[in-house]
Formats: structure tokens, sequence, C-alpha cells
């Protein structure tokens, strides 16, 4: 977990919060994050959601931040609204990349060996990819102004959509915020019920809602 963690603080990208301190407290690891001006996107949403253009600039910054993670071998594996850090002028910062790294790594590749590059290969693909999928289930929420499913933990959605689950997310009809139908076409996508429907990288669903 600390190597996974010195190689995140050695990333340094406009959309990714600096690392200021990685240590041990009392036998529990921690990460320090400078938040400066901003607040969370948690603290920043409301219940109105928000208009679709607002919520599509930040979660591009959000996806050119885990992009860059991603081509340094890197996943966030925990996107949350709280780990989101928004200044008042609207620059978004990802914190936490890498934090939950331990714990995914626990989780067996089923059908392979845990031995190789390619196993390595293969976990940090399909890590990315949920962080993907992550960022679309945390964008259903900003404009909707509640979590999918009813959940706030983003983590909890994804558990519940297929293939370990069988809810559906898809944005309804009634928002308070219009959806352009280009936009409500590319969230549905990227929670589709289907995997091989949904975005597979944060530049491809970067560029989409660019």
């Amino acid at each position: 977990w600390q190597q996974a963690m010195r190689q995140a603080s050695r990333l340094n990208h406009p959309h990714l919060a600096a690392v200021v301190e990685v240590g041990v407290q009392d036998g529990w690891p921690y990460v320090a994050y400078d938040p400066r001006d901003a607040a969370t996107l948690a603290e920043r949403s409301t219940r109105k959601g928000m208009p679709g253009t607002e919520a599509a600039g930040l979660a591009v910054q959000a996806l050119q931040g885990l992009a860059f993670a991603h081509e340094a071998g890197l996943a966030h594996h925990d996107i949350q609204p709280f780990l989101m850090l928004v200044s008042d002028t609207g620059q978004l910062r990802l914190a936490g990349v890498a934090v939950a790294a331990e714990l995914a790594w626990r989780q067996p590749d089923p059908g392979h060996a845990p031995t190789g590059e390619s196993h390595t290969l293969r976990q940090q693909r399909a890590a990315a990819e949920r962080d993907v999928l992550a960022t679309g289930v945390l964008l259903h929420g900003l404009l909707l102004g509640q979590g999918a499913l009813d959940e706030s933990d983003v983590g909890r959605v994804i558990k519940r959509l297929p293939p370990q689950g069988r809810d559906i997310v898809r944005l309804p009809w009634g928002t308070t915020h219009p959806v352009a139908e280009p936009l409500r076409a590319i969230v549905n996508r990227a929670t589709d019920r289907q995997e091989r429907q949904r975005y597979r990288s944060a530049r491809t669903l970067a560029r989409a809602l660019d």
C-alpha cells in the first residue's frame, strides 16, 4: 500500500490533488492532502441537481486526472464525491488516488493464476474501467441531485450493477434541470447494463462529454 501511495504522490496533474504526507499512526495508514480554497463536491452538490454543462465539466476534469493516473499504471479504486475538491472557480482536483488499492488487490482474478505481468495488466485494466464506470455513476447523481439507486456510496451502486447485480441505472425524464439528449445518451451509456456497451477508458468518456 505504501509503495502504491509513494507512486501516487509523484503524480503531477492539475486535476489530481497533491499529496502532502503519507504515513502510519498507531498502526493506521493515512494520506494527507491540502484542500486549499476548495470544498468537496459532496458539499457543493444540492438535492436539485446540477445543470448539465456544469456537471459534465466537472466530470471531464475528473476524467482527465484519472486518465493521467491510469496511464501511469494507477487507478483510484473508490471514486466518491467527498474525494473531489472543487474550488470557487470550478477547478476540480481528485484526491485519494490508489488509497483503496490494497483492498482492490485482494480481489481474485477469476480463472487466472495471480502471477506474472499479464495478471497485473488485467488488474490495472479492470480497475481503470471500474473508475470510468464510477465516474458515470457519479455524473448520474450530480444531474439527478441524489445518488443513483438512492445510494450515497458509489461503490455500493456498482456492486448492484451487472455483472455483480441486476439493477439498472438510467436517467429519469423528470430532472430539475433539463438534460440535453446527447448528454443523456452519454450518461446512460456510461452506466449501461451491458458491460460491452460502456465506455472503457477515461479519455474516451472525457472526449464524449467534451
